[in-house]
Formats: C-alpha cells, structure tokens, sequence
C-alpha cells in the first residue's frame, strides 16, 4: 500500500501546482479587469468623455444602427452586462454609459403613435437636433432657458401626475410623463452647449402629421393714463364681479345672473355703444385711442404708456366667452377694405376717414376682453411670465400646456417699424399659452414686449414644422 502511495505522489503535486496556477492567472484576469484598461467600459466611470469624443461614437453608432430601429443587435459588446443591466434588446450608446451625471439611456420597448402624432426615428432626431440653433432665438447658451423650463415644471407639476395631458385615439401621455421630461431637460441644459446631441439621444422627437401654420404675437404698448383727461376718454376695464364661469348646460362658459336667470355676458356692443359697464368703477385706465384698445385684447395684454412717461402692465383678466371675429376681416366682408390690406395699420388708417364707423364695426366682434393693473410681465395661461422668442400659445388638447417643443420656420425681419426679408429661426418651444383662435394644428409665436416688435409679430404667417419632445425614460416609466 505504501509503495502504491509512492508511486501516485508526483502525479498528485502535478496536480496541485496546477490548480494553484489557475487560481493565480484567475486573479491576475480579475486585477487587469478593474484597472485601467478596461475602466472606461466601468458601470461608474470617472470622467465624462469629451465632446469629440462623443460626436465620434454617436457617429459610428448611427452609421452602424438600423435609421427606425427601436432596439438593435448592433450594440457596443458588454456595455449591457457592465451598465448591471439586463440585455433586453435596447440601444445603448456608448457615450452614454460613460457620463457621470446621467443615467443609462433606455430605449422604450413601445413607442405610441397616433393621428396626429409619429415618432422619429433616432438617427431623424439626431437630424433635427442638428439644424437647431438656439442663438436664432436670441440665446447665448441652452442654460437661458432654465427659468422658462421652470415655469412650465411648474404648472406642470399642479396638475395630477396620473391623469392625460394629451389623450388621441392610440396614444396617451399622462401629467407625470410632462413633468419627467421636463425634468430631465433641465438636467441636460448645463451639458448641451459642448454636447447638444443629448437631446436626441434622451428624448423621443414626435412629428405632427399636419404641419401648423405659425402665427405671432407681442405686448402691444399704448398710450394711457390712470385717471381720466382730457386727450385720454376711452376706458379700459377690469373684470366686472358679477361675470362668472362655471357650468352652464353641460358646459363650461362666462355667464351673468339678472333676476335669478343665467344669460350670456354682456357683447362688446352693449359695452362700447351702450355703457352697461359705465358708472360702476369698474376703469383700471383710460386710453387715447379705442382701436388701440380693440387691438391690446386681442393680443389679450398690454403696455400702458403713461403721460409722466413710465409704463405700467395690464394683463388678462378674463373675458365675456362671446366668439372672437378678426376686424380687418370685418371691414373686407363690407367691401370697405381690400384683400391683402386688413393689418391694423390699415384698419386705423380707414377709422381715421370714417370715425363715425369705427365703434358700429368694431362690435360685430362682440369678443371682449377685461385686463388687471400690474407690475409684473406679460403672463401665459399657465399663470406665469412668457418668454420672447420661447413660449408659444397652442391648443391644449393638442400639444398640452407646458410641454416641451423644437421647431423651424422663418418669421419677417423688421427695420424702421417695416418688414424687411425673413430669417429662419429654429430652436427650443415651451407650450404655456393660449388663445380663442388657436384652434387645431395652430401654434401663436410670442414675440415680445413693445411696437418695435408689431412688424415682426403682426406679419407671421407661415407654416411651422413643430416636434413634441418627450423623455425616453418618461415613457418607460409613466
């Protein structure tokens, strides 16, 4: 038996030796793994890449990825498994991993579509984001558009997270899914500057299959006094206390109450030719002309200019819910002008001739509009200031208030008070404002504060391409 032990003791230290080989090669493999050569591939890298870094990986991946690929068997090799993620046939950019302050970008398994709505691919988002240029809006850097952003958080964040801010037949988005990508937006904003493709990386990018025609509007300023006076005659009312809104028949409407029965309020008529509202201190100021009046409720705020020469803001109060008519569209229905010349320049210059018209045609517009007194901005429907060159006014059951928008068209240039060519501008859009006539694929462009803007605002015309940007990660997560 001892012989036989003998005999077996060199094959036995063979083995031995052996094993403890393999032991040692294992941990030399597990040290090399976590050293540098294999740390930028790391779950929790270091350093963030550069820009030029990133621009050549976002290259190669969209030359090597199908253009309306949802998920793609083309991904980088171990990025999945070293990310501590499941490989469940997503796209992950390899730029993506490797940031410090962003998580894995996700690609939902689902994207939802509808009639009005289509997603774009990854590549045609990253197409789209290369012809924006926030600096045709006037912005010197992505960070300028933190505080408009939080504004539209903001009203965001009041409504209920689980309810739809934009219901169409096949597709849905809750207030919460708005509010996630409004979030990360604003985290993005500090990188966008060396790194602007992180928006299309990070967010779906939705066509609408109409394109909307731009209109544009401004805070119109006029000359007013506080008191009235000689020169100054015409009122500008606050919001009358028995106007009221609620339901009305099913329906939700500004109504009055006389003798126990609910009617319609008053029309602009039985305001400016038959002063229901005189006499009942309801005058917040007093304007030199009724026209400019007319012309500041449908731009629904203004700026007065007061005879001490300082300036004080009205902004939207409510109105009477009567239907809203265009006056130059009046005075052309009446042969008094032609086609092609119903601005307001042309409007006043023909009450100018016939001053005797101007109150008769004016309330076939039987729309009126009450202002409050204030020292704030100019103020969206989401109740807080708009952005020149940012907000737009849209319909709410199309593009829901507050959200995230890109957009190209061109608008008029202007110089001395005249339009002068077009500029294309393309850039970043946020929802926070409406308007009576923006009905459908309609978006109103909010130009700024003052006459010097009129040319530019008063002569936008023209169809936009508009895009509704939603978080990857929203849509995966509700």
């Amino acid at each position: 038996m001892r012989q036989v032990f003998t005999d077996i003791r060199p094959s036995l230290w063979r083995a031995l030796r052996l094993l403890l080989a393999v032991v040692c090669l294992a941990a030399l493999l597990s040290c090399v793994r976590s050293g540098p050569l294999f740390q930028s591939r790391s779950a929790e890298p270091t350093e963030r890449e550069t820009a030029a870094q990133a621009s050549e990986t976002n290259a190669a991946a969209e030359d090597s990825a199908p253009s309306d690929a949802v998920s793609s068997d083309t991904v980088e090799p171990g990025v999945e498994e070293m990310a501590g993620l499941p490989d469940e046939g997503c796209l992950y950019r390899a730029e993506a991993v490797s940031r410090l302050t962003l998580r894995p970008v996700r690609e939902p398994l689902t994207i939802p579509a509808c009639d009005m709505f289509f997603p774009l691919s990854n590549v045609e988002g990253a197409q789209n984001m290369a012809r924006l240029d926030i600096k045709s809006q006037g912005l010197d850097s992505w960070r300028a558009l933190e505080g408009p952003v939080q504004r539209s958080l903001e009203y965001a964040l009041n409504m209920p997270a689980d309810e739809p801010a934009l219901a169409r037949p096949g597709m849905s988005l809750t207030w919460g899914q708005v509010v996630r990508s409004l979030e990360e937006f604003i985290d993005l904003l500090p990188l966008l500057d060396t790194d602007p493709d992180l928006l299309a990386e990070r967010f779906v990018w939705y066509g609408m299959r109409q394109k909307p025609l731009m209109t544009g509007y401004y805070t119109p300023e006029i000359e007013a006094s506080l008191t009235r006076q000689p020169g100054y005659e015409y009122p500008i009312y606050g919001v009358p206390e028995d106007l009221c809104y609620g339901p009305v028949r099913g329906r939700y409407r500004f109504y009055r109450v006389d003798n126990g029965r609910v009617l319609s309020y008053y029309k602009r008529g039985d305001v400016d030719l038959h002063k229901v509202l005189s006499g009942r201190g309801l005058e917040i100021a007093w304007a030199k002309d009724p026209v400019d009046v007319f012309y500041m409720q449908v731009e629904g705020c203004g700026r007065l200019r007061l005879p001490d020469g300082t300036t004080r803001n009205v902004l939207y109060g409510a109105k009477n819910g009567h239907g809203f008519r265009s006056l130059g569209r009046i005075l052309h229905a009446k042969g008094l002008l032609p086609d092609g010349h119903l601005a307001k320049e042309d409007v006043k210059r023909y009450f100018a001739k016939h001053p005797e018209k101007m109150f008769e045609l004016m309330a076939e517009n039987r729309s009126y509009v009450f202002f409050r007194l204030e020292n704030s901005p100019p103020e969206g429907t989401i109740g807080k200031p708009l952005t020149p060159m940012v907000s737009l006014a849209t319909d709410r059951k199309l593009l829901p208030l507050g959200s995230l928008l890109a957009f190209e068209a061109e608008i008029p240039e202007a110089r001395d008070g005249r339009p002068s060519g077009k500029r294309k501008i393309a850039g970043i859009g946020l929802a926070q404002d409406t308007g009576t006539a923006i009905q459908g694929p309609h978006v109103d462009y909010y130009i700024g504060e003052g006459n010097a803007v009129a040319p530019i605002a008063s002569n936008i015309k023209t169809e936009a391409t508009v895009y509704l940007l939603i978080s990857k990660e929203a849509l995966i997560n509700g």
